[in-house]
């Protein structure tokens, strides 16, 4: 069936969307930093980069219609991971023994942060920051200006930067 719809294509001469096949790898790659950068585990991260790419998969004809998937799979992805953070923390049933203070903040701390911030400004964070998609893709996404989109980042920087003890560098 797909060599037919491939042949039909050639034929006419029309321009194809990109098939979910040769999109996969890109987004398996941000699927997986954001991943990565919410659970600090290689292994995890993969499967829920793959669980993202996966549902992506499921639903590829009308994410592309809607234009570019990215930014779709990434929020699937940002939320798989911080589900699964949550399912680990409150499945731990050991005593764990705090490391010695540091002046930098951990993912958890991170995590803490991130979940104070209002959910507007959780999403350009994690669009815009963590999976390193341009301001006028978060807008798209986000269906906002690029305006609000900046203004959303940098007062979620700034708390970020309050809750994390950070000095303001600007």
């Amino acid at each position: 069936m797909r060599e037919i719809q491939l042949q039909q294509t050639e034929a006419t001469g029309a321009s194809a969307a990109p098939d979910f096949d040769a999109s996969f790898p890109a987004l398996f790659r941000d699927s997986y930093r954001v991943a990565f950068r919410l659970l600090g585990d290689r292994e995890e991260a993969a499967d829920v980069a793959q669980e993202a790419c996966a549902r992506a998969c499921a639903r590829w004809a009308r994410l592309i219609r809607a234009g570019d998937a990215t930014p779709w799979v990434v929020r699937v992805a940002a939320n798989l991971a911080i589900d699964r953070w949550r399912r680990l923390r409150t499945a731990a049933t050991h005593v764990v023994v705090a490391p010695a203070p540091t002046s930098t903040p951990d993912r958890v701390d991170l995590h803490r942060a991130l979940a104070r911030l209002s959910r507007r400004q959780r999403e350009v964070i994690l669009l815009r920051y963590f999976a390193d998609l341009p301001e006028a893709d978060v807008a798209r996404e986000l269906g906002c200006a690029v305006g609000t989109v900046k203004t959303h980042a940098a007062r979620a920087l700034a708390a970020l930067r309050t809750t994390l003890g950070e000095e303001d560098t600007e």
